[in-house]
């Protein structure tokens, strides 16, 4: 069994930005986690790269699930809301673009397991969101449709309002104890924890960063940056990658040539990094391996490192600071190596990621986040030689699963998927 303490690190590495329940590893020998997926087309970055990550990271000490959920994808009709051809395509193209993508990341994808839920669900699994149903008021489930990327209408179809009691009973029903999302599926794993508590069942949600829309407006950007940044990243669906949005995603199966060029004419305000899509791409997946906030929490709570004015850490104040660079990373990675060797390991690694003033024909490399950071809300490098710089990253990364499907054995798929209507 993993070290607790490690264990809580990984709940905490980027892309995370929300675990709820942490203390409740302390009560859990055997992790078996989840993440849930529609079935809706393309597969791309945030889907397959951003949780490919943290599958990864959950493979260290947990068994690892791919919930394909077709039964939902009907009811949120995805892929016109056929259940042959979603179920089709969630076994084809879907699975092997996740697979491909893990191996890509550094990962096994063998480790993994896929579930799709139509071939588990029996009279248990239904009776399972009756009981869920009876303790979760219908105004909770009608508040809670924006799970689905869509909101509240009295016009939506009545199916959408079983919908998240499906997603919690998805959990509840397979004995997870780690249910895995981006942050958008918040209230769906807000209504199973509630649940959970009620009948003693031990459950961890952890929620990872969305990656924006590559095209995201600027008089959007303005008015998310005036509101309330926590409660936008929750809501606004539309703000995240979209494949029914022709530019905002990057496809795992699009060329070096098409990653690097959406990159290119994609959204990037100068010196921001909130609602930043490139910065996001940097931040949580280039640098994922630095600046965790779950260094900083187990320092705090083992009263090993304190900043000053601040008594008590959690994660709004962390990432305040950390924006502002107001953290010695330097030295909390001293006391880390200091205290274990084993937590340095799984806290920091070293990266080289090149950056090219196209105007001087400077070469700088960044070994570290804050550093680059310091640099970019400075104005020091402008926002295309970043973009040149992530775009060249990404393609590099995703290039095997592009080969795999235009080359490889993932070509019949892919066509399969090219020939059916992809919704929204």
């Amino acid at each position: 069994m993993m070290d607790k303490n490690i264990i809580k690190l990984l709940l905490w590495k980027k892309p995370t930005i929300e675990v709820l329940n942490e203390e409740k590893a302390n009560r859990i020998d055997n992790f078996r986690h989840y993440i849930g997926y529609e079935i809706s087309g393309y597969v791309h970055l945030g889907t397959a790269v951003v949780s490919g990550y943290k599958l990864i990271d959950f493979m260290n000490f947990a068994e690892t699930e791919v919930f394909l959920a077709d039964w939902h994808s009907v009811i949120n009709n995805k892929l016109g809301g056929d259940p042959e051809v979603i179920k089709r395509i969630a076994k084809g193209y879907f699975t092997e673009a996740m697979k491909q993508t893990i191996k890509s990341l550094g990962g096994d994808p063998d480790k993994v397991k896929f579930v799709l839920a139509s071939e588990i669900y029996n009279n248990d699994y239904w009776a399972e969101v009756i009981k869920i149903g009876k303790n979760t008021t219908l105004n909770r489930l009608l508040r809670s449709v924006t799970i689905m990327g869509r909101k509240y209408e009295e016009s939506m179809p009545s199916a959408n309002i079983i919908y998240p009691l499906m997603q919690a009973a998805d959990i509840i029903f397979q004995k997870i104890n780690i249910a895995h999302a981006g942050i958008d599926q918040r209230k769906a794993h807000v209504i199973t924890i509630e649940y959970a508590d009620k009948i003693n069942y031990n459950l961890i949600a952890v929620h990872h960063q969305l990656i924006t829309n590559l095209q995201l407006p600027y008089e959007t950007f303005q008015k998310l940056k005036s509101g309330n940044i926590k409660e936008a990243k929750e809501e606004l669906s539309e703000l995240k990658m979209s494949k029914s949005i022709p530019g905002s995603a990057i496809f795992v199966h699009d060329s070096p040539s098409e990653i690097i060029d959406k990159i290119n004419k994609a959204f990037c305000p100068q010196r921001e990094l909130e609602f930043n899509p490139i910065w996001e791409i940097v931040e949580y997946l280039i640098f994922r391996d630095q600046e965790g906030y779950g260094v900083i929490k187990y320092l705090y709570d083992n009263n090993l490192y304190k900043i000053e004015n601040i008594e008590k850490i959690n994660y709004d104040i962390y990432e305040e600071l950390k924006n502002k660079n107001k953290i010695n990373w330097n030295e909390v990675y001293k006391i880390i190596d200091k205290e274990s060797n084993e937590l340095y390991k799984y806290s920091y690694k070293d990266i080289e990621f090149e950056i090219i003033n196209e105007k001087t024909g400077e070469r700088k490399i960044y070994n570290n986040l804050w550093d680059l950071r310091k640099d970019w809300v400075e104005g020091k490098i402008h926002p295309m030689d970043l973009k040149k710089a992530v775009g060249k990253w990404l393609a590099n990364k995703l290039e095997p699963v592009y080969k795999y499907f235009t080359e490889g054995p993932g070509k019949k798929y892919k066509e399969e998927l090219d020939s059916v209507k992809i919704t929204r």
